[in-house]
Formats: structure tokens, C-alpha cells, sequence
């Protein structure tokens, strides 16, 4: 058992670094089973450090250290000191140059943390405190400098040699060659970049508004060069809305991406040079989803975001790092609604808050979006940071309006540049460019920043016998989490649209309580109880609140089933619509689970929505395929204070096959004709179509029917592209049918030489909910195109398993727990940052009934008792047993 707890992190104990580095001259010299680095830096003692110590403290782990000089003297073993993460010098002067040479082994990394071999490419990632396995360095985000880095390698084997910056100087010496990059913008190290390796790549160019002309470069494996062309055009939208959008244009004179196989991310936006995982930037209609398409646009956005967000102006420490990343992804959102369905992106963003973010805010490792401490940095690169944060950056968003908070985040970039900042400074930035223009409490509003946990939002209507208004009563409330026991209250944004029950909206222009902006009409929340009161109301008064999830919040409002059927029909906010078809279809199951009945009949009030919903044909066919999804387990489960893991699987099982069995004609009317509408081309509408056609073939599948089985098999075999091929294969998935094997085999034949499609593969079978699934994904891993040493195959394997197939994962006998403690501890030592990430679904054992509760305790257990484990597995364990 780890005897050695790891030490904690705490934002308190920040201090300024002692020493700054002005600049780095880095080369490195890759070789068949070794690369040796060189740096020669130039540090000067930090004048806002208040100590005066000798003592240079730089990071360094799993180095093989050859030489250091000092101002070219070279040290003597008495003149420094060493350990596995730090190298001493033990006196230094005030500024001076240090050149330090170190020998690392990338293609034995297999954590692909630092300088990593990726098949046959050299590649890195630094974030976050991945440089310090490259060279000794400073290595954090406050300690800034300009990078020149000389790459020398085989040029036969490796004739692309990349880094950060722009390209200066290069040259051959016999069979090897070299390049010089210079970037002439400060970064922290963790934005250092290298690639080198034999890669195809396609060239374009953006003219920026100020008529720069910029060379865009995409550098992928060759037999991939097909696929980068979506890429490509994503990338190019990314650069003209930033800069209608946020005003801000690129700066380098050229930006690259690479695909690579293995990534333990989904990107990293180092500057100029932007590593991808291979999953999202390879896309064509044969073999990427129209998910997979919209996800390389989405992440491409992210990245090239990043370049101000994140890049350009930096965190001061990890603490702050929703300051880049929950920033970025309110931007990233931002793009995706622009460039497609605004309501259906806004339904995905608040359905991954619901089921997982919500999730986390419950359980062992809640944290608040600025986190108070932390062991391993990596297990911060959470839903909270991200998700949460970037609803935190919504609300500023909502409350100050599109103009001035352009007008915040201008001063942001005006005051910020090229500097490391904390969250406070972009909070100052909106206040202070909105002083007399605005009455939102900022300092309240840092309360999201510092508290963690899910407010409760609860709500009551009463009306007041002697005037006859409404008064609408809210109440507030936030659940203690570890270390937060009690809350101050926040300051929450409630959109908010009234209805009377002829369906005629009540006009809350003028109302002395409501903010209006260009999004809506909102109340702003922020005392623990608060009343709105409605003097112009001539009727019963139907609320559809928190419209657009205006707020991070679970809203307690005790609506009649009618009335949420009411919204449904009525309500102007496609998002609305949606959001309460789930609030009825949680509250039915709910009632279920509270029933002592074990008999199923699906409610009226189920079947004249659905009906109501099928008969649609003027609304979004995308928006109707999200109307038509039930609230999966997980969905639910956060709403529950217990879960009955047992109970609630068969009651969504029991409902799906009897919606299915109730209007399987009407889902085989809207499949014949969005069939006939769906071209098969990858445009808004088509989209539409076929989610649409996808999701009823999905219920069908749900029929034990030869008809429907044949309808699959011959959507499967006619598929123009792989959103119908996937969607075939998704509704046979959970069959017993011997078409599901016939197909899968055909499918495996077919793509069998694609990574990626292949993921897709492995990841379908692990959540099949056939009962022998567990024994075939253990199988599963035992086969030829399974590799337990790349992240995207453990991920489309493990992770889906045990984060998406409920019925299985929590099986009564507890193997599919123990089942997934077994690889976590397997992956532990070699990759520690994918074993957390697999971890995950093992930590909310407490919200299960009291015999999953046990198993799913003991395979935490089994993960603790082990000998030398990761602080980043450590971490989450020790926290989730306490």
C-alpha cells in the first residue's frame, strides 16, 4: 500500500518566481534510441521577489543530467544538488547565462508527457509540467520568455522538423539536418512544441483584416492526406471570427497543425504549432460522423483561441486554469452555435454540465472552478474547469450583454498582453470597462470562482389575495463539499419568460426587476431569498425559467405534468422545449422509482407529447431528434438522491420498448421521409435529416421486428457516409439478432486500416447492453488492432464502458467494477494520466443503493493497496474513500 502520501499544492502558498528567464536557446539533437538537449538560457533575479537567496531551484524529472555551465564555467557535483524533480545550484549571481545539457529516452515515455515517439514521430506535450522531462528548466506559467529551438535529426527518417514560431535558418550536414524556429512572443514552457517525423501536409493561406497574409500548414500521416481538408476550412473560419467577433487577428506568420495517433488530450494550442489528436482533425464523409466533423470544427476553434485566451495573455499559476480554458470553451461555444444549430449545441453543452459536471460537483473531487489546492495538476482538467467554467464566463456574458462584454474583454487584451494574469484581472477588466454602465456586484460574482458545489434554485408562485398579483418566491442553497461546508449565496442571471394559459406571453419589458439584454429577460438572483411580483398577470401564470440554462443551477419548480406539456408545445426557446420534454420524462421516472408496482404502462400524458412531437413538421428536424431522446441513466441519476441502479435501468429499458412498440408506424412515417430529404451531404440541413432519421431507427431498433431488422441492414449496406452506417450499427447494438454480429464483422472488414474507425468499432461494443458485453470487451482486448498503449483505443474501449453503458458497468455482481479497477491499476505506472481518466466512473459509489455502494467501495479499495501508485490516481482514490 502507498505509505508516502504526495504533498498538496495550495493556491495560498503562491509566491513570485526568485528568478525570471529572459530567453532560451534550445537544441535538441534526436537520435535512434535517445535525444540530448541542450539549453542555454539567460536568468535574471526576479526584482519582485522580496527574497534574496543564492539558491536557483529549476524542475527536472526522469533527466539523465551530462553537463552544466555557468556564465560557460563549468559546475563541479559540490557546486548543485539533485533529487527526482528538482536540480540545485547552490549559488548564483544576480543575472547570468546557464547552459545545462541532459540525455532523455522519448521512445521509451510512455506516459507521452514531454518528448514522446508517437509510431514513427517525435512529438511533444508540456501541459501541463510535461517540459521539465525535456530539460531542467522554471518550469511554470509565470516565468515567461522568447524560445529559439534548433531540431537536428535523420533527414530520410525525419525530414519535417517543427517547433514554435516562425522558421529562420536551416541546413544539412551529411545525412542529417537542421532547422532554427524562433518564437519572438514570451510563452511559459508548457507552451513549447516539437514535432519531427515523415509527414504529408496541405497548404493554404487567411488574409487578416489588417491584409497580413498568413500561411496555414497541416502536417498529418500520408495515408491521411484526404482527410484534412475539413481541417483546413475549419481553421480558416476560426481566424475570420475571432476577428469580426473579438477583434483579435494572429500574430506569427505562419500556423501549424499535427495529427498525431497518440495523445493523451484532445489538443494542445502551443503557439503556432498546435498538436491534435489524429480524432480531431481527420474527417471525410466515408469515415467521420457528422459529430466527428463537428467536433474537428469545434476543437480547431478551441485551439486557435487560444492563442490570445491562453497564449497570448496566460494564468500567473495552474490555479487559474479555467481563466484560459473556461474562457475558451464560452468562445468555442460561441463559434459552434454561430456556425451551426445554436439550439442543438446549446442542448449537447448543458447535457454534458447535467450528467457529468453536476456529477463531479456531487462527489469526491468537487472543487470550486478555481480550485483551493490540488496533488497532481492533471487531474484538474476536469468538467468544472471546463464546463463550469466556461458557464461561469456565460453568466458575465448574459448579464452584461453582447456589447459590453466585447467591451470587458478588449480591456482585457488592451491591459493583459503578454502577461501572466489571474482570473481577478479578467473580472476587474469587465467591471472597469462597464464602471457606470452596469450594476452587477463583481465581487459577489467571484463567489462561482471560489465555492464549488451546485446551487439549488427553488421556486414558488402564490398569488396575493388582496391585488390579485403573482409573487414569485426563490430560495437558494448550495450543499456542502469537501472542505466548503457552507456558502455565501451567488449571484445567478434566471431567464425568464411568463405565460398565461391561452398561451399569451406577459410582458416583463418594463419590469423594475428584470434585466433585459439582447438574449432575453432575466431576473438576477442574489440573496438567499428573494420574491418577483407580477401585478399584470390575468390568469394562472405558467413559468418557463432558467431558459438557455441562463445559470449552473438545478431549478426546483413543482410544475403539473401539464404545464410542462404546456411549455413543450408553446414555448418560443427551442431550448426550453427541450429542456422541459427531459423535466417530464425525469418526473415519470422518478414517480416509477417511488412505486411499489412493478407493472409498466406508458402514461397518457407520454403518449400525447410524443404524438405531439412525431406530428411536427415545421420545426428543426435536429431539434425534434433532441425532443425525442429520453434523459439517459446518468442524466437522471444526478437528480436522485440514490440511486436503485437496478430498478432504473429496467424502467428506461421498459420505456424505450414501449414508446418504440406505441408509434413504431409513426417512427418508420418520419425515417421513409427524412430518408427521401437526407442527400447525404454535409450541410446544416441534411444534418438535421438524419439525426432526425438516426434517432427513430435507434427507437425501432427497440422492436423485435424482422421489417426493422431488415430496415437496419439496409440502411447499413446503402449508407452514402458513417453518421448512417453508425447509426445502423447503433440500432441493432443492443440486439441479440445475428445481423448485429454479421454486421459488425462487415463493418471491421471494411475499415479495419483506419484508427480511427476502428475506435468507433470498439467503442459500440462496449456499450452494447447484450448480457456476455463485459466478456467480449475482455476479449476485445486481446485483439490485433487493440493497443493499451494508445490513449484513443483505451478510451474507446474502457472509458465507454464504464462512462457509458450503465446496464453492464453496473451489473449485480460487481465485475464490471472490478473489471475496470484491474486496468486502471494496469495503466497506472505506464500512463497515469489516462488510468485517472478511466478512474472516474468508479468514484460516485456513494449515490448507489447500498449493494452496488459495497462492490463498487471494494474495487477502490483494491486500487489503493497498491504498491507505488500515481499521485494522479492517488489522488482521486484517497479522496473518493474518505
Amino acid at each position: 500500500m502507498k505509505t508516502n502520501q504526495p504533498n498538496a499544492v495550495h493556491l495560498k502558498a503562491y509566491t513570485v518566481p526568485d528568478f525570471l528567464v529572459e530567453n532560451i536557446d534550445l537544441n535538441v539533437d534526436l537520435q535512434d534510441e535517445k535525444a540530448i538537449i541542450r539549453s542555454v538560457m539567460h536568468i535574471n533575479r526576479n526584482q519582485m521577489s522580496g527574497k534574496h537567496q543564492r539558491l536557483l531551484i529549476l524542475n527536472g524529472e526522469t533527466l539523465k543530467l551530462l553537463s552544466i555551465k555557468l556564465n560557460n564555467i563549468p559546475l563541479t557535483a559540490s557546486e548543485y544538488q539533485r533529487d527526482e524533480k528538482t536540480l540545485t545550484l547552490l549559488s548564483v549571481p544576480d543575472s547570468f547565462q546557464l547552459e545545462i545539457e541532459t540525455e532523455i529516452y522519448p521512445q521509451k515515455n510512455l506516459a507521452l508527457s514531454g518528448l514522446y515517439r508517437s509510431g514513427e514521430l517525435f512529438c511533444t506535450q508540456c501541459e501541463a509540467e510535461g517540459f521539465r522531462r525535456i530539460t531542467y528548466y522554471l518550469d511554470r506559467p509565470d516565468v515567461m520568455a522568447p524560445f529559439t529551438t534548433t531540431i537536428s535529426a535523420n533527414k530520410q527518417q525525419y525530414p519535417i522538423l517543427l517547433s514554435n514560431g516562425n522558421l529562420i535558418d536551416k541546413g544539412e550536414q551529411g545525412d542529417r539536418h537542421w532547422v532554427k524556429w524562433q518564437d519572438p512572443f514570451k510563452k511559459p514552457a508548457y507552451l513549447f512544441a516539437l514535432v519531427a517525423g515523415d509527414l504529408a501536409h496541405i497548404n493554404d493561406h487567411f488574409v487578416t483584416a489588417s491584409d497580413r497574409k498568413i500561411e496555414l500548414v497541416i502536417y498529418v500521416e500520408k495515408q491521411n492526406i484526404h482527410k484534412c481538408q475539413y481541417a483546413m476550412e475549419s481553421l480558416k473560419h476560426s481566424m475570420k471570427w475571432d476577428e469580426e467577433k473579438y477583434g483579435r487577428e494572429y500574430d506569427l506568420d505562419i500556423y501549424m497543425i499535427v495529427a498525431v495517433n497518440d495523445f493523451n488530450m484532445g489538443a494542445m494550442e502551443n503557439k503556432g504549432l498546435n498538436v491534435f489528436n489524429s480524432k480531431y482533425v481527420l474527417a471525410d464523409m466515408d469515415t467521420a460522423t457528422d459529430t466527428d466533423f463537428m467536433g474537428v470544427e469545434m476543437v480547431i476553434g478551441h485551439e486557435y483561441f487560444h492563442n490570445w485566451t491562453g497564449n497570448r495573455v496566460t494564468l500567473r499559476d495552474w490555479f487559474q486554469l479555467s481563466l484560459k480554458e473556461g474562457l475558451t470553451v464560452f468562445r468555442e461555444q460561441q463559434f459552434s452555435q454561430d456556425m451551426g444549430s445554436t439550439v442543438v449545441k446549446r442542448i449537447d453543452d448543458v447535457r454534458q454540465i447535467r450528467t457529468r459536471q453536476f456529477a463531479e460537483d456531487s462527489g469526491p473531487m468537487a472543487h470550486p472552478v478555481r480550485p483551493d489546492s490540488y496533488i497532481e495538476i492533471n487531474n484538474f482538467y476536469t468538467m468544472t474547469i471546463y464546463y463550469k467554467g466556461a458557464e461561469v464566463i456565460r453568466m458575465l456574458h448574459t448579464m452584461l450583454g453582447e456589447r459590453k462584454f466585447r467591451k470587458g474583454m478588449d480591456l482585457y487584451f488592451q491591459r493583459h498582453d503578454g502577461q501572466a494574469v489571474t482570473i481577478e484581472h479578467l473580472v476587474n477588466a469587465m467591471h472597469d470597462a462597464n464602471l457606470n454602465d452596469t450594476q452587477i456586484d463583481f465581487n459577489q460574482f467571484m463567489n462561482w470562482y471560489t465555492q464549488a458545489g451546485t446551487p439549488r434554485v427553488h421556486v414558488t408562485q402564490q398569488k396575493n389575495a388582496q391585488d390579485g398579483s403573482i409573487v414569485f418566491k426563490f430560495v437558494q442553497t448550495c450543499p456542502p463539499t469537501p472542505e466548503q461546508e457552507t456558502k455565501k449565496p451567488f449571484l445567478i442571471p434566471i431567464k425568464i419568460n411568463l405565460y398565461e394559459e391561452n398561451a399569451k406571453k406577459i410582458d416583463l419589458s418594463n419590469h423594475p426587476r428584470i434585466t433585459q439584454t439582447e438574449a432575453g429577460h432575466y431576473f438576477i438572483l442574489s440573496k438567499n431569498e428573494d420574491e418577483l411580483i407580477i401585478n399584470n398577470a390575468t390568469q394562472k401564470v405558467i413559468p418557463s425559467l432558467l431558459g438557455d440554462f441562463s445559470a449552473p443551477v438545478k431549478l426546483e419548480y413543482a410544475y403539473e405534468e401539464r404545464e410542462l406539456a404546456f411549455i413543450i408545445k408553446h414555448d418560443e426557446d427551442g431550448f426550453n422545449r427541450w429542456d422541459k420534454s427531459q423535466a417530464l420524462s425525469c418526473a415519470l421516472i422518478e414517480k416509477l422509482l417511488a412505486s411499489s408496482d412493478t407493472s409498466f404502462v406508458l402514461p397518457d400524458i407520454f403518449k400525447e407529447i410524443y404524438q405531439e412531437i412525431l406530428s411536427d413538421e415545421k420545426t428543426d428536424p435536429a431539434l425534434l431528434a433532441q425532443l425525442i431522446a429520453l434523459p439517459s441513466f446518468y442524466y437522471i441519476a444526478e437528480n436522485l438522491i440514490s440511486i436503485d441502479v437496478e430498478k432504473l435501468n429496467k424502467i428506461l429499458s421498459d420505456l424505450r420498448q414501449a414508446i418504440a412498440v406505441e408509434f413504431k408506424d409513426k417512427f418508420i412515417q418520419i425515417y421513409e421521409r427524412c430518408a427521401r430529404e437526407d442527400n447525404g451531404h454535409f450541410e446544416s440541413k441534411y444534418i438535421g435529416y438524419r439525426a432526425l432519421k438516426n434517432i427513430c431507427l435507434g427507437m425501432l431498433g427497440r422492436v423485435h421486428d424482422e421489417k426493422v431488422i431488415a430496415l437496419i441492414k439496409t440502411q447499413y449496406r446503402k449508407a452514402k457516409n458513417m453518421t448512417d452506417r453508425i447509426g445502423a450499427l447503433w440500432a441493432i447494438n443492443h440486439s441479440a439478432h445475428a445481423t448485429r454480429q454479421v454486421l459488425l464483422d462487415e463493418f471491421y472488414d471494411k475499415y479495419q486500416s483506419d484508427n480511427l474507425v476502428v475506435d468507433k468499432w470498439f467503442a459500440l461494443q462496449a456499450q452494447s447492453e447484450l448480457p456476455n458485453t463485459l466478456e467480449k470487451i475482455q476479449a476485445l482486448m486481446k485483439h490485433k488492432a487493440f493497443d493499451m498503449k494508445n490513449p484513443n483505443k483505451i478510451y474507446a474501449l474502457l472509458r465507454t464502458f464504464g462512462a457509458s453503458n450503465p446496464i453492464i458497468f453496473h451489473e449485480p455482481s460487481g465485475k464490471g467494477y472490478q473489471f475496470l479497477a484491474e486496468q486502471v491499476i494496469r495503466l497506472n505506472q505506464d500512463n497515469p494520466q489516462v488510468a485517472a481518466r478511466i478512474l472516474e466512473p468508479l468514484t460516485q459509489w456513494k449515490k448507489l443503493d447500498k449493494k452496488h455502494a459495497e462492490l463498487m467501495k471494494s474495487s477502490l479499495e483494491l486500487i489503493k493497496k497498491q504498491e507505488k501508485l500515481s499521485e494522479d490516481v492517488y489522488e482521486i482514490v484517497s479522496k473518493s474513500l474518505i
